[in-house]
């Protein structure tokens, strides 16, 4: 973990104590009145041939696009820095030398600002932002991929923040610098949003992934583009977002030609279980920032008052707020070892599964429905945060029922997390290949 870009001011955390009954929770109304708003924003343009104008855009001068999106340019990579990600400054970040495919031509990259909405605070409107990249001289129509990041403290540490984000560089380059349009949400609270952050709330994941896709279509439409197909990845936090997000595009109709992720925290309530009651020598040591951002942003997002500090250790709290808010803190000083930072009260498993902190993380699965698209989930086996038995948890659950739309893939008896996303990158690139061409 890094430490925080400049903050942004969030709403204070309220401290009254944790209510023994969770109270009810917000309910959740069709998902498809923004992407329908953005949908027909998108339709309403006309059709054009290849626009130049776009690539013309000074860094920083917004343009508009019906339905409350904008996008400016943010930056140009060209081969040598897209090559120089794959060959030096990934394997730099991964600790894996994995062979990539070249990229074949420069790419611009914009940020994409654009309305969505919170469910779980009863739909509050909010703006969010996102990454769109695309090559320069992109051909008229191309492949479009949505990738959903991974966990990250610093707000600016996401895909609209490319030079700050090293797994986004990875997917820029091995994708939108061969042929793909490449989108990735910035998530609630995160980019340049002013809402508290949103960790692990289902809900919002999913609404602010399912928005950009239309959005980014706008925008992509006002520069003479349109995809001919919408895949799905995403690693670590990003592949239970990916799951959660194919969850939603499935229930509301909208096309995807396939889903692929690596090291997916799929079923929270079980990850969280293990890292308590069942730690393993390998399990990583910041698991503990898993328990403090979804600890707050929980109480934020639920309705949970008093939440984070029932589950905090006073000695931590003040330390743990600071790091949700994106305010500076030593990271140094954040416990390494579960015991130090969670009350005691939560390592009973009865406990914790009827708590309203273990009720939600239940209910905040990614894979418990009839999956009807193919999928694929990478895991490593010495990952240090997901095990083996979660990586493969979507498909035996699948299986179980006779399904066989997803599909377990090792990464390697000696994949960690972020090896795992290494080598998981360039075998999605293959696969998507693969069903684009068809």
């Amino acid at each position: 973990m890094t430490q925080a870009e400049p903050p942004v001011p969030v709403p204070a955390i309220q401290s009254t104590p944790v209510q023994a009954t969770p109270p009810g929770l917000p309910r959740r109304q069709a998902a498809g009145l923004a992407l329908g708003a953005l949908a027909l924003a998108a339709a309403a343009q006309p059709a054009a041939a290849q626009v130049a104008a776009p690539a013309a855009t000074p860094a920083g001068g917004a343009q508009q696009v019906p339905g409350g999106i904008s996008y400016r340019l943010i930056g140009r990579w060209d081969t040598a820095r897209l090559n120089r990600i794959l060959t030096t400054d990934t394997p730099a970040f991964s600790g894996f030398q994995v062979t990539y495919t070249p990229a074949r031509t420069g790419v611009r990259l914009y940020r994409i600002s654009y309305p969505t909405f919170s469910p779980e605070r009863g739909n509050r409107p909010v703006v969010l932002t996102g990454l769109l990249a695309v090559l320069e001289d992109a051909p008229p129509r191309l492949p479009l991929v949505s990738y959903q990041h991974g966990t990250v403290y610093g707000k600016h540490e996401v895909p609209s923040f490319p030079e700050t984000s090293p797994e986004t560089q990875l997917m820029i380059a091995q994708f939108a610098g061969q042929g793909y349009a490449l989108i990735g949400a910035d998530y609630i609270g995160m980019g340049e949003s002013t809402e508290p952050q949103g960790f692990m709330v289902k809900g919002s994941h999913q609404q602010a992934t399912a928005d950009l896709i239309p959005a980014a279509r706008a925008v992509m439409q006002a520069m003479g583009l349109t995809d001919t197909g919408l895949f799905l990845s995403g690693w670590s936090q990003g592949g239970w977002v990916t799951m959660a997000l194919l969850e939603r595009l499935e229930a509301i109709g909208m096309p995807v030609q396939a889903a692929a992720t690596a090291s997916a925290p799929i079923d929270l309530w079980l990850s969280l279980n293990g890292f308590l009651n069942f730690p393993r020598p390998i399990d990583a040591p910041w698991t503990t920032t898993l328990f403090i951002l979804a600890s707050f942003s929980f109480e934020n997002y639920y309705g949970m008052p008093g939440l984070a500090r029932a589950i905090l250790k006073p000695a931590h709290y003040d330390l743990s707020l600071r790091a949700y808010q994106g305010l500076p803190f030593d990271p140094a000083q954040v416990p390494t070892k579960l015991r130090d930072l969670v009350e005691d009260a939560y390592f009973d498993p009865q406990f914790f599964g009827e708590s309203a902190f273990g009720r939600q993380m239940a209910a905040n699965h990614g894979y418990r429905w009839v999956v009807r698209t193919p999928v694929r989930n990478h895991y490593g086996e010495v990952d240090e945060v997901i095990t083996q038995g979660v990586g493969r948890l979507a498909m035996e659950f699948q299986r179980a029922m006779g399904n066989d739309k997803v599909e377990a893939i090792s990464a390697g008896a000696d994949a960690t997390h972020r090896g795992t996303f290494a080598r998981s990158v360039p075998a999605w690139k293959t696969w998507f290949d693969q069903l684009a061409a068809r």
